[in-house]
């Protein structure tokens, strides 16, 4: 079904019956499941999916305001966010079971509960994927990013310009230092190759958003094309 969005930039995988969709001008809005718009684009440019049917949208202009807005009942609720005050990073934090970072000269390593390094201090950044999950995020001095185990053993290599767990599907999004996406395994394996000017996962595999030679369309984990909706 081809959905009539003139100046379409892409749309996000589904949300149940909802997706998020951004124009050439950066402003998001939703669509639902047969390509008809809900909340046209035009006033807020971040768009996130909240719960169930609603969706929070704000701008990038650091004001804060921001719009609730149900995809179901077509309510709208403005309200101002309170305004949040950066962390700095602390030296040492815990990055995995047993395992924290630390700071040396602004380079992060790994040590263990008794304090013996496990990583010499040579990554810029380093953080957690999840809890108890085992696997750190790293990026290295050529900024770089990739995964490592927590032991400091490579699960995926740092070749990445950025790289995500996604959480539901136990997936990894990439991005190529060209600045193709592609999908890794819950292995760190190649489950659709980088070759894509966007792509978005939520909760399945089989019905995955990308976009590739201006045309937006879906496609499954086979990496084939599946007939939901297209846009160009």
């Amino acid at each position: 079904m081809e959905v009539n969005i003139s100046n379409l930039n892409r749309f996000t995988a589904f949300y149940g019956e909802f997706s998020i969709y951004t124009d050439l001008q950066g402003k998001s809005g939703i669509i639902n499941r047969q390509g008809e718009i809900i909340l046209p684009a035009g006033e807020f440019e971040i768009a996130t999916h909240k719960e169930e049917t609603q969706f929070v949208f704000q701008n990038t202009d650091n004001s804060c305001k921001e719009l609730l807005f149900d995809a179901l009942t077509g309510e709208k609720t403005y309200y101002e966010r309170p305004e949040m005050s950066p962390k700095p990073m602390k030296q040492e934090y815990l990055v995995a079971p047993n395992r924290k970072a630390f700071c040396e000269k602004g380079l992060y390593g790994i040590m263990d509960e008794k304090e013996n390094i496990l990583v010499p201090a040579e990554y810029t950044q380093m953080s957690s994927i999840g809890e108890n999950i085992g696997f750190i995020h790293v990026k290295t001095k050529e900024n770089l990013a990739g995964i490592i185990t927590a032991n400091g053993k490579p699960f995926i290599k740092c070749k990445y310009a950025y790289i995500i767990h996604l959480r539901t599907t136990d997936t990894y999004k990439v991005k190529t230092t060209k600045g193709k996406f592609g999908l890794l395994d819950s292995n760190g394996k190649v489950l659709i190759p980088a070759k894509y000017d966007y792509l978005d996962v939520t909760n399945n595999l089989d019905e995955i958003a990308v976009k590739r030679g201006g045309k937006c369309f879906f496609i499954n984990r086979n990496n084939k094309p599946i007939d939901l909706i297209e846009a160009w």
